[in-house]
């Protein structure tokens, strides 16, 4: 998994340079001029970058996956920013970054900061997966277990006029035990999950301290929102069990949120089923491999291949974006990638 996470940080890092490049150079000479190499070299850039995205988007974690998305989405629209400057400025002699300063800054910055942040987020990835935060998470899941009895009663939502004995016990050991464990989450976004459903138990804790046990009886199985408020207090009554069961609802959700993130931590999966190839070989021959991305082990070779298509383009102005430039880009990318899977083996 961290070699598709290397893979995609390099081809940003390189993006990032070949988007530099563009700004300080001059814009188009004109429209029916050919296509400025720095604009055919960002634009199959983005377009190999794309498919990396695609390929990360299957195997990792989704706080990894969002950062990348968004890293994207940065480059993307810098490269846009910069093909409208070449359209509108075409036979300008200046560069594009004092053509449109504003965009240059802002694209810029924007594509700096989200490249930091995947590499936090990959960071912090990586750091969770450790022994910490897994002995962590084992606790959480044996303190509060989703199918323990109380969790089960308030996941049936329930009207709370009346609390079971053991139900309340239930909240109270789960609090306790969250708040006696003195090894915290090295995750930052799991620490705050994990404060937010301690917080939220504790409210729930104080809700049933609000209600009483049932008058002339000696059982103590059950406290109840005293019925009778419901004759002589009817305000009183209906917002104690909207409290109860506002409070109920915060600890389900709190629940979720960090079970959720916590399952989004587990081992890397195996790439899936659909990635298998079909292998040709012969006696001492070349064993070639055709499959959407390739992978080889140990002293194992392998090569890449993507089909093309046999139409040819229609020649057109290099700006017509929609088609030519798509088609002729569509080429190169492919060709970059497959080189690019190919070198990423050997190192």
């Amino acid at each position: 998994m961290l070699d598709v996470y290397r893979s995609y940080f390099r081809a940003t890092q390189t993006l990032q340079t070949d988007l530099s490049r563009s700004w300080i150079a001059p814009a188009a000479e004109s429209l029916d001029a050919p296509m400025p190499l720095a604009v055919a070299t960002v634009e199959a850039g983005v377009l190999n970058l794309r498919n990396q995205l695609r390929e990360l988007q299957m195997l990792a974690a989704p706080r990894v996956t969002s950062a990348a998305e968004d890293l994207y989405e940065a480059i993307r629209a810098a490269a846009d920013a910069q093909f409208e400057l070449h359209l509108r400025s075409s036979g300008n002699d200046g560069r594009l970054c004092d053509l449109d300063g504003e965009a240059f800054t802002h694209h810029s910055g924007r594509v700096d900061s989200a490249l930091e942040e995947f590499s936090r987020a990959v960071g912090r990835q990586t750091v969770s997966a450790g022994g910490p935060d897994r002995d962590k998470m084992t606790r959480i899941a044996r303190a509060i277990p989703p199918d323990a009895s109380w969790m089960k009663f308030l996941l049936s939502r329930k009207p709370l006029r009346r609390v079971p004995a053991w139900v309340a016990a239930g909240v109270d050991d789960a609090r306790a035990a969250l708040q006696h464990d003195i090894l915290d989450f090295t995750d930052p976004g799991l620490v705050r999950l994990h404060q937010d459903l301690v917080d939220a138990l504790g409210r729930l804790a104080d809700e049933f301290g609000g209600t009483f046990p049932p008058e002339d009886s000696g059982t103590l199985s059950y406290t109840e929102v005293p019925p009778e408020w419901k004759r002589t207090d009817p305000t009183r009554y209906y917002e104690t069990l909207q409290a109860l069961s506002r409070a109920r609802e915060d600890v389900l959700d709190a629940y979720k949120k960090l079970m959720n993130a916590m399952s989004s931590q587990s081992p890397d999966p195996q790439p899936p089923a659909g990635q298998s190839v079909n292998i040709t070989a012969g006696d001492n021959s070349p064993v070639n491999v055709s499959a959407p991305y390739a992978q080889a082990s140990n002293k194992s070779t392998v090569s890449a291949t993507v089909g093309r298509s046999s139409d040819d383009p229609v020649a057109k102005p290099w700006w017509n974006r929609g088609a030519v430039l798509w088609t002729a880009l569509g080429s190169v990318a492919a060709v970059v990638g497959a080189v690019a899977a190919v070198i990423a083996l050997y190192k």
